[in-house]
């Protein structure tokens, strides 16, 4: 039974961090638009607010990457 909710928590969290990176990525992308829009209007843009959505980006798809580690470790067959 542990290991059946240690599997569910795992999923779980994966599906809300995936939920959340999917969300830094559209407000990258949004941010991205903008600062494009700003550059080709004359304006100075926000390159600092951008760098700054990337970084979070990034920081979000690593911790996908560690909880998705995980999940592979709950998966794996222990038998040599």
């Amino acid at each position: 039974m542990a290991d059946d909710l240690t599997r569910r928590f795992v999923a779980r969290q994966l599906h809300l961090a995936a939920q959340e990176l999917e969300s830094e990525a559209e407000r990258l992308a949004t941010a991205a638009r903008q600062y494009a829009d700003e550059i080709a209007a004359g304006r100075h843009g926000s390159a600092h607010r951008l760098a700054q959505d990337a970084a979070s980006l990034a920081l979000t798809e690593r911790r996908l990457a560690g909880m998705r580690d995980i999940a592979g470790l709950l998966t794996e067959d222990p038998s040599p």
